[in-house]
């Protein structure tokens, strides 16, 4: 975890200092190596939150576009008293999950119930973008065998339709029947917004810049 509570107050991790969980209270001890991400784990073997996942670099530069009060809140179930970090939730209520990992389409119904219809999934797409092509490509003969190397927005773009259409060769079946809307990272400058069919062999969406999407949801 990026920070830990140390005399009251949220602390990003250092070295000489030890501090406690801002949801569970337990010890936390920094954890500050020459090449992995500062961060605090837990003196224990606490299960804090079982949805917590390892932050890489990519989930750091992420939450980086928002402000660090927002980062790693924890939101609580009044009914069940059951509570999660969220990865960033807005002064507004709205909760953005980066996920890394793989993750189980039971795991994917369980936080949607739990954040609600405010909330928005930024998946990292850089290790399957190779899977992905475009309508365009996969109906043509002469170049249906070509894998793109990343999106290209420019050679994607249907100058007749802001829509367009993906085929998968193995399509990531666990997010079938996301509800929640599904931003997809492939390293650009640009996320492709699911507008349906993810999980599925085809999917459409739409391109939008990421600096729209960070402003959309108050991030600079």
């Amino acid at each position: 975890m990026r920070f830990a509570l140390v005399n009251n107050e949220r602390i990003e991790a250092r070295k000489g200092i030890k501090g406690e969980c801002q949801a569970c209270g337990f010890q936390m001890i920094p954890v500050c190596g020459p090449i992995i991400i500062h961060h605090w784990r837990h003196d224990s073997n606490c299960n804090c939150d079982p949805w917590w996942e390892n932050e890489t670099e990519w989930h750091r530069n992420w939450k980086n576009n928002f402000p660090k009060d927002w980062q790693e809140k924890v939101c609580c179930d009044d009914q069940t008293g059951k509570w999660h970090f969220a990865d960033v939730r807005t002064p507004k209520g709205v909760v953005i999950e980066f996920q890394n990992s793989p993750i189980s389409k039971e795991l994917i119904k369980e936080r949607e119930q739990f954040y609600g219809e405010q909330m928005v999934w930024v998946i990292n797409g850089i290790i399957f973008r190779d899977n992905l092509t475009s309508k365009e490509f996969w109906e043509d003969p002469e170049t249906i065998n070509i894998r793109l190397s990343h999106p290209r927005i420019d050679i994607w773009r249907k100058k007749s339709r802001n829509e367009e259409f993906f085929k998968w060769k193995y399509p990531p079946k666990s997010w079938v029947g996301v509800l929640r809307p599904v931003f997809i990272d492939f390293g650009e400058d640009s996320l492709l917004w699911v507008k349906e069919g993810m999980g599925t062999k085809q999917i459409s969406g739409v391109y939008i810049l990421k600096e729209k999407f960070i402003s959309h949801y108050g991030g600079v």
